[in-house]
């Protein structure tokens, strides 16, 4: 009889014990959860994901607030509820950068709120918590620094490829740049010979017209020899044709002289 009494009271005991325990993994899976959901919506990159992750955490915090009021943990009950207060805040800001200001506040608070859970379960004398927070932190720093170096590694990639196709580039703009130099230092020298056709072309067939007016004027001295004069032209003329255009362009003046000079010198004959 004694035994059972006393295996009774053992238990009635014990149970609180087992009770509070659970309570305390309760609340510190609760904060793991909005820890991590705060973590989220202050990393996300648009506003919608930041919302999303918000609203989870919202739901843990205000749990956190209720299991910790029961474990009687009065500090990490205040953070939990000004956690909450900052993640709402987050969402009724205007602008994405607000809003992820008052998600940091909610998600560093998260991190204290963990600790102030393990050591107020510390101080009751209960076990610790079965999955170490500080351990799940860490893995998820771990897990973050390996997103962040392969991210690394890939702008690394892209700068690499960049550069590459900056130096293809600079080649193309640099064999351009000569094909182009290469290209105005012939036309330069096109165009001086050019001019120096010009001259000698235009002279001569200024002597030629002279020639053919004194002749005329021997053959018939009532006669005038019609003077053309058309082939007279600017350097500017030269810049829009080749030097073959050029040489073509005084032939044909000098064929249509000569052919005047033939047509008129025809009527002499005629007349005699």
């Amino acid at each position: 009889m004694m035994k059972r009494i006393s295996l009774i009271v053992f238990l009635s005991c014990f149970i609180p014990q087992i009770n509070a325990q659970d309570t305390y993994d309760d609340a510190l899976t609760a904060a793991s959860y909005a820890y991590s959901h705060s973590k989220k919506a202050h990393g996300a990159n648009n506003v919608y994901h930041t919302q999303e992750y918000a609203d989870k955490a919202i739901e843990a915090f205000e749990k956190v607030e209720t299991l910790a009021e029961q474990c009687k943990c009065k500090k990490a009950n205040e953070t939990a509820y000004q956690a909450r207060v900052d993640m709402e805040s987050s969402l009724e800001q205007d602008t994405y950068e607000r809003s992820r200001f008052f998600a940091k506040r909610a998600k560093d608070l998260g991190s204290k709120l963990l600790e102030e859970l393990t050591q107020c379960q510390a101080n009751s004398g209960t076990y610790a918590y079965e999955e170490d927070p500080v351990a799940e932190e860490e893995s998820e720093i771990a897990e973050i620094s390996e997103e962040v170096s392969q991210k690394q590694q890939e702008l690394e990639e892209k700068r690499r490829q960049l550069e590459l196709e900056q130096q293809k580039l600079q080649q193309q703009i640099a064999e351009q740049n000569k094909k182009r130099a290469e290209f105005e230092a012939r036309r330069a020298a096109e165009l001086k010979e050019q001019t120096l056709v010009k001259s000698r072309a235009e002279d001569a067939l200024k002597k030629l017209e002279t020639a053919l007016q004194e002749l005329s004027v021997v053959l018939n001295e009532e006669s005038t020899f019609e003077v053309q004069a058309d082939y007279l032209r600017s350097e500017n003329d030269l810049k829009n044709e080749s030097l073959d255009d050029t040489k073509n362009y005084y032939v044909n003046r000098a064929k249509e002289l000569t052919q005047t000079a033939m047509q008129q010198f025809a009527g002499y004959n005629m007349e005699n």
